[in-house]
């Protein structure tokens, strides 16, 4: 939405020229007065968000008047944080780099005839004429201050999904049934036998599904289970993949060697693999019923198994059903709940914690919202976990009550329950909530990779100083809490992987309005329609064909993710990308597949893109060395090297990036050492895949002791090199604020020894010891 959009932006407004600008206004001869009238117009258009927000839903002039600020935020925020950080390299000696950035600030206004500070201080002024204008509107508009606040994470939870069993006991007997054949007759056929379930989104088809998966009492009669999430797109190359990784124990890095290979081979290697084999495979979400001959290849490679194998299918369209190969007696239609049921499910969320009076008052009000729920489980666990934040029966019934129920947005089954617990969050976390569409679909969401791509967006603040993660971390935790995500994946009881609904994604990529977009290429050019969009996700869909090495509409972009085949970024579209995607702040091209066999650097254009706070390169196979021009990045917070097996070494220059919080090297095989000077980097909050000596204080290598200089980090992955232990340098380390430590010792020292020397704090969460320095 719109107020979330734009409410952070202009907080980071106010940083960027008034708290900053204060103290460097002596390099801006005439700005004071500039700043001072800037500084009132954005405190005056922050006030009224919320209200613009809720009139919003129903007055169409105050939407769109929060369009035009909202686009108008974003340009002035671009054309400010290059004059900062121009204003910061020249703090910091950087003459030429100042002079460059300078002029490309300025060129944003084309006023090329007047002094340099001079241009600032009407640069200002442009802006203040603008925010004028909106500042009127809002006046017409009659928009009024309110104040947000921050709710608070609930001290403990389980994280319960009491929706998976609730009033599905029957259905989940007849589907086993419907697995084991009925009486029993379809045991010996030869051919595999498929059943598929079909419902609505918010139903429960995948929880279900899960329920039968992780049953030990119908797992123990067969040789292997294998579960595969197909999604939108019926891509038979990555089901095979997900089939082979389900089969072979495959790590993720390991199944991702499997890209280059072509159809047939892994179709061969399945065969081989369930030859004689009685499998059970669930095929979870399966969507295009346009793909039968596709999916047709994959089945006959199925029969190779033993009789009794099965497929489990789950699918919204009965037609997908049928294509799959399921009879009529074979497809199991899901119904929605009944009102005592939804009731259930929203009371035992919501009721948790409570004392038995509490609830008592609370029945009647509780009963009438689940009424709403319109039989989804989704939805009851929804407003459960809304409802579970209020405490009063007025706020209960301020929920029955509201406006939400009435839009015509709400009359879409999941939307209402959706929206109200969207509302009830605070600008900043309904940010990061929206942000999360620029992943696809049952993607594994990491919690610190989706907190440092909030980072890279500003979402978390801007004081380079501050604990930025803790804030997403405690962002996340919220969300988790009001059931935004679910498929939790713990780490000794904390959750660090989650997956969102598909119902909840696309309510999410409802509310983005354009600002987020995933493009499937399926040529050599890629064109972006909408001069709105800020954040995009290219999804090659064909495995084999390679990065567009033309792509045009990409001026505005904040965010660019790829998702291509194995090697198919070549140094063309790299260098289309560096010349034309200027305002990234976050570049992700670790899940492209790798760099062509023909590009081992990246080009020195990437120096172009001083917006970037985050860059990942991770898994470019062919990757040699970085470019110096990537030290010229002041910005840059994230750097992400991981799977680089040819990367040979970090430059000295690495140590520039005196703005860097993470740094992540795992995987990187050909690095026989860190640098020295890695450990001026201390604003570093992770250090992943370092290689520090054990046995002395090198005058050239990163040691045990250099990690004394970083006082910030939290989480560290290290590899131990040495045949000695020096506990006096080890002991220099001083990591009393480690959080997350993984070890991996080469040569001869000793799990206990390197535990004595490094002293490690009491309260430390989680300690590992790995014997693979391969994948973290």
């Amino acid at each position: 939405m719109a107020d979330a959009i734009v409410s952070l932006i202009l907080a980071e407004l106010k940083t960027t020229i008034i708290d900053r600008g204060k103290k460097e206004v002596k390099l801006l001869v005439g700005l004071e007065e500039e700043v001072e009238k800037l500084e009132r117009n954005l405190d005056l258009i922050h006030g009224v968000l919320a209200h613009a927000e809720e009139k919003k839903r129903t007055d169409d002039l105050v939407k769109k008047w929060l369009d035009r600020l909202k686009e108008a935020a974003y340009d002035m925020e671009d054309a400010l944080d290059e004059w900062r950080t121009a204003v910061e390299m020249e703090l910091r000696g950087s003459e030429n780099q100042w002079k460059v950035l300078l002029r490309n600030f300025v060129s944003w206004f084309s006023f090329r005839q007047l002094g340099t500070r001079r241009k600032i201080a009407l640069n200002i002024k442009e802006i203040n004429q603008r925010l004028d204008e909106i500042v009127k509107e809002k006046d017409r508009y009659q928009l009024i201050s309110k104040e947000i606040e921050l709710p608070k994470r609930p001290e403990s939870s389980s994280f319960v999904d009491v929706s998976r069993l609730c009033g599905r006991d029957g259905v989940k007997r007849d589907i086993l049934s419907c697995l084991w054949g009925g009486n029993g007759e379809e045991e010996a056929s030869e051919l595999i036998q498929t059943i598929s379930i079909v419902g609505m989104g918010g139903l429960g088809k995948t929880a279900l599904a899960q329920l039968i998966y992780n049953d030990s009492g119908f797992r123990k009669h067969f040789d292997d289970v294998i579960w595969v999430c197909v999604s939108d797109l019926f891509d038979e190359k990555k089901v095979a993949r997900a089939i082979i990784q389900g089969l072979e124990k495959l790590s993720d890095g390991a199944a991702f060697g499997l890209e280059s290979n072509p159809l047939q081979v892994l179709l061969e290697r399945i065969s081989s693999s369930i030859q004689g084999m009685k499998y059970f495979l669930v095929l979870d979400d399966v969507w295009d019923g346009n793909k039968g001959e596709r999916w047709e290849g994959l089945k006959t490679t199925f029969n190779h198994g033993a009789p009794g194998s099965r497929i489990l299918v789950t699918t919204r369209d009965v037609e997908v059903a049928k294509m799959m190969g399921s009879s009529f007696s074979q497809i199991i239609h899901l119904e929605k709940l009944g009102e005592e049921e939804c009731w259930s499910i929203l009371r035992d969320i919501a009721f948790r914690d409570r004392d038995e009076k509490s609830c008592q008052s609370l029945e009647a009000t509780g009963r009438k919202i689940a009424n709403r729920c319109k039989g989804l489980p989704l939805a009851a666990k929804t407003l459960g976990s809304l409802l579970k934040s209020k405490r009063s029966k007025q706020e209960w019934q301020s929920v029955l009550n509201s406006d939400i129920w009435k839009l015509d947005l709400a009359q879409k089954d999941i939307f209402a329950p959706l929206l109200l617990s969207f509302y009830d969050l605070p600008p900043p976390v309904r940010r990061c909530f929206l942000y999360c569409v620029v992943f696809p679909k049952d993607f594994v969401i990491e919690i610190h990779l989706i907190v440092s791509n909030w980072m890279a967006q500003g979402y978390l603040g801007s004081d380079g100083n501050a604990d930025l993660e803790s804030i997403g971390i405690e962002y996340f935790h919220i969300l988790v809490s009001r059931s935004f995500f679910q498929d939790f994946r713990l780490w000794d009881g904390d959750i660090v992987c989650v997956k969102m609904h598909d119902m909840v994604h696309d309510f999410a990529h409802y509310l983005a309005e354009n600002e987020f977009t995933i493009k499937e290429v399926e040529s050599d050019n890629l064109n972006i329609n909408s001069a709105k969009h800020r954040h995009l996700t290219v999804m090659v869909v064909d495995t084999r064909m390679p990065f567009p090495t033309s792509i045009s509409g990409v001026k505005k972009l904040r965010t660019l993710q790829t998702f291509t085949g194995r090697n198919a970024l070549t140094c063309e579209a790299l260098h289309s990308l560096f010349n034309q995607c200027r305002r990234l702040r976050l570049l992700d091209l670790g899940w492209s597949g790798g760099l062509d066999c023909s590009c081992k650097e990246i080009p020195k254009e990437i120096g172009k893109l001083i917006h970037l706070r985050y860059l990942s390169l991770a898994y470019h196979h062919y990757l040699e060395g970085l470019p110096e021009a990537i030290s010229n990045m002041y910005n840059l917070e994230s750097l992400c090297l991981n799977g680089c097996i040819n990367l040979k070494q970090l430059p000295d220059w690495i140590s520039k990036l005196f703005n860097l919080r993470l740094l992540n090297t795992v995987g990187c095989l050909a690095l026989t050492h860190y640098p020295k000077d890695i450990r001026k980097l201390t604003s570093l909050r992770a250090l992943l895949g370092l290689i520090a000596r054990a046995d002395r204080d090198d005058a050239e290598e990163f040691s045990l002791a250099d990690l004394g200089n970083l006082r910030h980090l939290h989480r560290v992955s290290l590899k131990v090199v040495g045949d000695s232990i020096d506990k006096e340098e080890a002991r220099k380390a001083e990591l009393e604020n480690i959080q997350e430590l993984r070890i991996y010792l080469d040569g001869d020292i000793k799990k206990v020894d390197i535990i004595e020397a490094l002293d490690l704090p009491s309260d430390i969460k989680h300690l590992e010891f790995w014997g693979s320095y391969w994948f973290y």
